[in-house]
């Protein structure tokens, strides 16, 4: 995903994306202030959220009990249309991230404006919400396309899981998609947050896996870069204080710029699987290993034996894994008790 999206890598870097959703509460100054305080942030992307309310929402849809909790509108249209902004202000959103130096996003919550977003916007990758997992016409659609896609996979089983995968691959069997675990609770507990399915979704699928977040604060999201979650996903809102379906589960844009940070240095501390020694580990290594060295004064054409030797620091002469390679040898000069035996010193 990262390669694809040309974000330059580290060792090992996250895609760090901070979600906004519909905390702008539908106003675009709102959005535009939030595009400019986390662009200082240093996430690589901020997402917002499209959605036509008539095109997603029936007559019989309700809101969720969170939803109700936190949010006063009579019913989910209603809601939905309050939280939403205009296409154009998109356009407006794209050219201020632009400006700003991050990223664009936006997830689609049905196919009008998911064209949209892809034609007039031109989206660097399709992300499908937890909710459209089962959405064929959604995921027809990106199967022709040749982005890369973030699938979350909230409340989803594998069946389901691999349903919408066989789909998004089915024109282009290796399209990169990056499955998001996901814990659709808001907020979510994070005794429920079960982060060992990172390793069952990237066993059974064998692509990247990233991690969309619902809990509060920031533990989850370092187990999972620890757990090598190659995308964070995490709400973002500039008060948790504001009325709307989201902010409370949201994490306030002035700590989010230290959860990001903190990410940095977990990714430095991971590093890569590649074994390698800085000048002072060597330096200590000289210091802590043990080498051959005399048990006794050994004098110049003795034939070295097992009781001739022992193994003390330091750790640059002979190790003491090449014992067998020098018993027998004939010593070529005489050699005082308790120093460090050289290959030099040996015919």
């Amino acid at each position: 995903m990262c390669k694809n999206m040309q974000i330059k890598n580290q060792k090992f870097k996250t895609l760090i994306i901070a979600e906004v959703g519909p905390n702008h509460n539908g106003s675009l100054k709102t959005a535009l202030k939030i595009i400019k305080q986390v662009a200082s942030t240093g996430a690589d992307v901020i997402k917002f959220q499209l959605a036509i309310p008539e095109n997603v929402y029936s007559e019989d849809a309700f809101m969720a009990d969170y939803q109700k909790k936190n949010d006063k509108s009579k019913s989910i249209i209603e809601m939905s249309r309050k939280v939403q902004l205009k296409k154009e202000d998109h356009i407006i959103l794209k050219k201020a991230c632009d400006k700003e130096g991050i990223m664009y996003a936006c997830s689609a919550f049905d196919l009008n404006s998911l064209k949209f977003l892809d034609k007039k916007i031109d989206v660097p990758f399709f992300k499908v919400p937890s909710g459209e997992i089962l959405s064929v016409d959604i995921l027809d659609y990106i199967s022709k396309k040749n982005k890369p896609v973030l699938l979350s996979t909230g409340m989803a089983t594998v069946k389901e899981i691999s349903y919408a995968f066989d789909i998004l691959r089915k024109n282009k069997p290796k399209r990169n998609i990056t499955l998001m675990h996901c814990v659709s609770s808001y907020p979510a507990n994070k005794k429920n947050l079960n982060l060992n399915f990172i390793d069952k979704l990237k066993s059974t699928f064998g692509v990247e896996i990233g991690y969309s977040d619902h809990s509060l604060g920031s533990e989850a999201c370092l187990a999972a870069v620890a757990k090598r979650a190659t995308v964070i996903e995490k709400h973002v809102t500039l008060s948790k204080k504001s009325e709307g379906p989201d902010h409370k589960a949201s994490m306030e844009i002035k700590i989010f710029k230290k959860f990001v940070q903190n990410i940095r240095k977990l990714e430095n501390i991971l590093g890569n699987e590649k074994k390698f020694f800085t000048n002072n580990e060597l330096d200590v290594k000289k210091v802590a290993r043990k080498s051959l060295v005399t048990a006794k004064n050994i004098l110049k054409g003795h034939k070295l034996k097992k009781k001739d030797l022992v193994f003390k620091r330091p750790g640059y002469g002979i190790m003491p894994t090449d014992l067998k390679k020098v018993l027998g040898r004939t010593v070529k000069r005489n050699i005082k008790k308790n120093k460090l035996l050289q290959i030099r010193d040996l015919i």
